[in-house]
Formats: C-alpha cells, structure tokens, sequence
C-alpha cells in the first residue's frame, strides 16, 4: 500500500540577514512535517523568526539552505512555472487582511484572482459563481459581492480572505496571526468557523501565531521557537500540560486566567527573542532561570522524539 506525501513537509531550512552588528539567523535548521488532516501551530513571541518562517515556507522569501517540499514535490529549488503550479496546492492568509487585498477591486474579484492566474481560460461568470459559492461557505452572503474591502468590517475580511485561501481547494493553509487584528467576539467566531472548515474539507493548517489559546483549539501538534530555533515541540496538549523547556513554561505562564473569580496577573517577559547573532552557546541563556556554566558555550540540540527539548537543562 503506498503511503501519499505529508501536504507539507520542512528540511533544514535556515535564512540570514546582514546586520549592522553581524550575521542575523532568522532560521537555523527549521525541520518538521505536517501530515494529511493535522494542524502544527509555530508560537513564540515576536521577533522569534515565525512569520520568516512563513514566508519562507510559502516562496515570498528565498531561504539560504534546506528544502521546502509540497506533496513530496521540492517547492524551494523548483522552477518559476513549477512553483506556480505548486502553489495551488495551498493557500495563505495573511496578517493583515485589508493589506492583503486589492482596494480597488470588488470583493468577488478578490476572491476569484486565484481561479484567474490558475485557471486562465475560465469565464467570468464561472469564476464569479465559484467565489460566491466560497464566500456562502465561509458566511458572506451575495450583498458582499460587489462591495470593496474598505467597506467590511475585519472580522468580514478576514472571512474574505480565507475564502480566496481555499478557492483552488488546496489541502494546506497557512495562517499568519489570522485573529491578531479582531476582537474577542470576532476571533470566537473566526475560530469556529476555522475548526467547521477543517473538518469539512479534511485541511492541515500550519499557524503562525502568538496566541495560544488558538494553539489549544485548533492544532494538533506545536513548535515552540526562540531566536530563529525550536527549542520544544511536540503534541500540543502534552507540551501545554508538560513543557520542558524554561522558556515554553514562561510563555504558558503568561496566558491570564478567565476563570471567575480568578485574576491571574501577567508574568512580562522583559528581552526581546531577537534572533541570535552568528556565536556559540544557548540563545536564551541570558533570561534563563536553569543556565548553567556550558550554556554559554553549548548551542542545544533538539532531540529527536515525539516530545522533543533543546535545552541543557530541561525541566523535568
């Protein structure tokens, strides 16, 4: 019996900048996998190297080493007409939903432009059809059509775009900060409509995101990054219920508590998860209550296993 590709699948790939100071590693050696039906949710806090990732995953920047494969096909190396092609085998939604559309063209028009550059010989009218249908599902209806972005509200954009997201009917989406920019009240919603979809259309979603009450609906497995490496992933309810790492353990301390009666004061993380200048030993060691001498010294690797550490000194 063979065994299809994982949607999406991440081998050692790693990205620099130039700096004033140095060599910024954005990415060292990011490696994971996402399998048909399962979410994986990248976290940590900004300036960790997450949204690089992203972009770097989806073709918007080249990386400087490693692979990025589609459905076992090779995304990074492949050709401009290849990676075309490719490209329908997901879609992107982005932070910003009103940045990430056209303002001068209808919302109908906007959810169809992936049907127009992939689908260049079907007529309009079809096209229209097929961005009304996708629109119904994600609960616009057909008084939406004909509007420009600047006319919805957010939590109605960011219907919009998830829309044009799924209009090639791809197997992967990926979601950069998809509630970052809604209220409360929206990003239930927004979330909800997210699992509907998910377990409609059989989907595997990679989230970028800070937000980790998201992480605790709507994914199956989690990487935790500092400084442009992993340092803890693994199934997501086994790392919330037992991180390993000091710093998984920070970021779950600062979720609050909403539980009646309860006020759960915020524990402020006070240094930037700047990716790391080119050196040697722990990233994170400056702000770490386990360091040891040798963290200054060792970069940790990550282990590999179902649950897996990069730390000298995990907790235990």
């Amino acid at each position: 019996m063979t065994t299809s590709p994982p949607p999406l699948r991440v081998d050692r790939i790693s990205k620099r900048y130039q700096a004033k100071h140095g060599t910024v590693h954005a990415l060292n050696d990011l490696s994971f996998e996402i399998r048909a039906g399962r979410s994986m949710a990248i976290v940590g806090e900004s300036g960790c190297g997450k949204t690089t990732a992203a972009y770097c995953i989806a073709g918007l920047q080249p990386v400087d080493g490693g692979t990025v494969y589609l459905a076992g096909e090779d995304f990074s190396g492949a050709s401009r007409s290849q990676q075309k092609r490719l490209r329908r085998d997901f879609g992107i939604v982005f932070q910003n939903p009103l940045s990430a559309l056209n303002p001068r063209m209808r919302i109908w028009q906007n959810v169809a432009e992936p049907l127009r550059v992939h689908e260049p010989d079907m007529v309009v009218s079809n096209r229209r059809q097929l961005a009304e249908s996708m629109l119904e599902r994600v609960g616009l209806g057909r008084q939406h059509l004909q509007a420009f972005p600047g006319e919805l509200s957010g939590g109605q954009l960011q219907r919009v775009v998830l829309a044009r997201a799924l209009i090639l009917n791809p197997k992967l989406v990926i979601l950069d900060e998809p509630t970052s920019a809604l209220d409360v009240s929206i990003q239930a919603q927004v979330l909800n409509l997210l699992q509907e979809l998910r377990d409609t259309l059989a989907l595997s979603y990679l989230f970028i995101t800070h937000n980790l009450a998201l992480v605790e609906v709507l994914t199956d497995d989690v990487m935790v990054m500092y400084a442009g490496s992993v340092v803890e992933s693994g199934p997501a309810d086994v790392v919330f219920a037992k991180p390993r790492h000091p710093y998984t353990r920070e970021l779950i301390q600062s979720i609050p508590d909403t539980s009646p009666g309860k006020q759960k004061v915020f524990r402020l993380i006070d240094v930037n998860p700047v990716q790391q200048f080119s050196g040697g030993g722990c990233a994170f060691r400056q702000r770490c209550m386990n360091a040891g001498a040798d963290c200054s010294e060792v970069v940790p690797r990550l282990e590999l296993q179902a649950h897996a550490v990069a730390c000298l000194y995990p907790i235990s």
